[in-house]
C-alpha cells in the first residue's frame, strides 16, 4: 500500500465518497470479488473494484500499479500489505539477509540504520555479521568484524516493528530492502531476505466486517 486515494470531489458523484487503496501488485493476481486480508491488522474484506489510470479492470497482476476499492470501510495505511488469506507471507522483526555493502564507512555489528522495505521505512540494528562471502570462490569467511565497501555478506537485523515479507528467491519486491544511514540519508546497502521462519499472525485473525 502506497497511499489512500480520497479525491473528495463534490462535483462528481463517483468521486464524492471514493476511498481506494493505491499500490503495486507485488505477486499473483487480484480479482474483483476476491476475499482479501490486510496485514498486520488482519481485517478482512472483498475486492469491490480495481481501478487504473485507463479505467476499471476485472483483474490485475504483478507488476501493475492499481487502486483497490474494498467492500468494507476498514483501516488500511501506507506500508500495509493486502494479501490472499489462504496464502499468507511471513512476518518477523528478526531478519536474516544477504547484503551488498556500498559505502566507504563499513557495516559493523550494533550499528543502527533506516531500513526501507516496500513502501515503509523502519529503524533497524545489525545484531550479527555471520560471514563475508569470498566473491572469487563464493566460500563463507566467518569471524568477520565488518563489511567494507563492495563486500557481500550474511547478517542478522532486528527491526523496530515486524516486517511482512517473503524470501527474495520467492518474490523480489517483498524480499528486498535497502539500508539508509540515519545521519546522512545515504543509501549504504542493499539486501535480500532469506525465507521467513514463521507465517504472519494477524492481530485480529478472527475479525471480519
Amino acid at each position: 500500500m502506497q497511499w489512500v486515494n480520497r479525491p473528495n470531489n463534490p462535483q462528481n458523484a463517483g468521486l464524492h465518497d471514493f476511498r481506494g487503496f493505491s499500490g503495486q501488485v507485488a505477486g499473483g493476481i487480484v480479482r474483483v470479488g476476491q476475499q482479501v486480508m490486510v496485514l498486520p491488522s488482519g481485517f478482512s474484506s472483498t475486492v469491490k473494484e480495481i481501478w487504473t489510470l485507463d479505467g476499471p479492470l476485472h483483474e490485475a497482476f504483478s507488476p501493475q500499479s492499481v487502486t483497490l476499492v474494498l467492500e468494507h470501510d476498514i483501516d488500511v495505511s501506507r506500508g500495509d500489505v493486502i494479501v490472499d488469506p489462504n496464502d499468507l507471507p511471513g512476518a518477523s522483526a528478526e531478519l536474516h539477509a544477504k547484503v551488498c555493502w556500498m559505502h566507504p564507512r563499513p557495516l559493523q555489528r550494533g550499528k543502527k540504520y533506516f531500513l526501507k522495505h516496500t513502501t515503509q521505512t523502519v529503524q533497524a540494528v545489525v545484531t550479527a555479521i555471520e560471514h563475508r562471502i569470498n566473491v572469487s570462490t563464493l566460500d563463507p569467511e566467518p569471524e568477520t568484524p565488518e563489511l567494507a565497501m563492495n563486500d557481500i555478506g550474511e547478517i542478522r537485523l532486528r527491526t523496530s516493528r515486524p516486517l511482512i515479507f517473503d524470501a527474495y528467491a520467492t518474490n523480489r519486491l517483498t524480499g528486498s530492502f535497502i539500508l539508509i544511514e540515519q545521519s546522512t540519508n545515504a543509501t549504504v546497502g542493499a539486501g535480500m531476505l532469506f525465507p521467513p521462519t514463521e507465517v504472519a499472525k494477524p492481530e485480529y485473525k478472527d475479525f471480519a466486517i
